[in-house]
């Protein structure tokens, strides 16, 4: 995302009218020496880094991640702050919030290249990790931002909290429907939240769901798109790529439910986390 304003206006409409050419690949760069394409992996790499600094500054600008305290600044922040004229305190904090604004998408990213790799894996075409890498890279990199932003925008706007309250519970049914599937006696520390009705939905709200539907669409597609070109993948084997890293977040709350119940903790700490998080 990150290049002349030319090439972000075109990166742009690509994203929206040819998502085949922000995912895939020159095939050349893949037939290059172990050298090269560590050299590869490195820029796609760092194109993703800066991607995600790009991602994360300006919705901590806009106050996303800033709640709660950051304790006082260290050393080194004072002195970075006290050479740019700034407040350390401020600093810090926003240092602090835009660390968490990329933490979550990198954990997303990480799990997203993992899940998507190993359905690639499974199917015994895999033509390498650098395919994959370059199809999660851009994936996340355009689309998945796209759904964090908005996950944000409907959990902290107050003119749209319809639209974040139902968007919460959706996000807490999902968790007590696989609770309630594996038999497990377990509750989520704010307990079971009531259903939210959509009827009282401003403008904004609807087209922020919209929007965000969208997005999730465009996101799967964009990873069956890498798999079909960067692996060369058919049909019915990038779906079952793309199917891993939807069935993702169920092996996820499956797995925090086993280590609740193997810890004998009263609350699955790993499942509960997921209604705090843009998930």
């Amino acid at each position: 995302m990150a290049g002349t304003p030319l090439s972000v206006v075109r990166y742009g409409f690509n994203a929206l009218f040819d998502p085949a050419d922000i995912v895939s690949g020159r095939r050349n760069q893949y037939a290059l020496t172990r050298r090269a394409k560590i050299r590869q992996a490195i820029r796609l790499s760092l194109f993703y880094f800066l991607n995600l600094f790009l991602y994360a500054v300006p919705l901590t600008y806009a106050g996303f991640g800033t709640s709660g305290t950051t304790g006082q600044p260290p050393a080194a922040v004072v002195g970075i702050a006290s050479v740019a004229g700034t407040n350390p305190e401020t600093t810090w904090q926003f240092l602090v919030a835009t660390a968490q604004n990329c933490t979550f998408l990198f954990l997303a990213s990480v799990l997203t290249f993992v899940t998507f790799h190993v359905g690639v894996f499974l199917t015994r075409n895999s033509l390498g990790v650098l395919q994959s890498m370059h199809t999660v890279v851009y994936s996340t990199g355009i689309y998945l931002a796209a759904i964090f932003s908005f996950v944000w925008y409907l959990s902290t706007s107050a003119d749209i909290a319809v639209a974040g309250d139902w968007l919460v519970w959706v996000q807490v049914e999902f968790i007590y429907a696989i609770i309630d599937l594996a038999g497990a006696n377990l509750v989520l520390p704010a307990g079971r939240v009531e259903p939210v009705s959509l009827a009282g939905v401003t403008l904004s709200g609807a087209f922020a769901l919209a929007a965000l539907a969208t997005m999730g669409g465009y996101y799967m597609y964009s990873l069956y798109l890498g798999a079909r070109i960067n692996h060369d993948l058919g049909r019915v084997s990038s779906c079952l790529a793309v199917g891993f890293v939807v069935a993702s977040p169920v092996l996820f709350v499956v797995g925090s439910i086993a280590g609740t119940v193997l810890s004998g903790s009263a609350v699955p700490a790993l499942a509960s986390s997921l209604v705090s998080i843009p998930l």
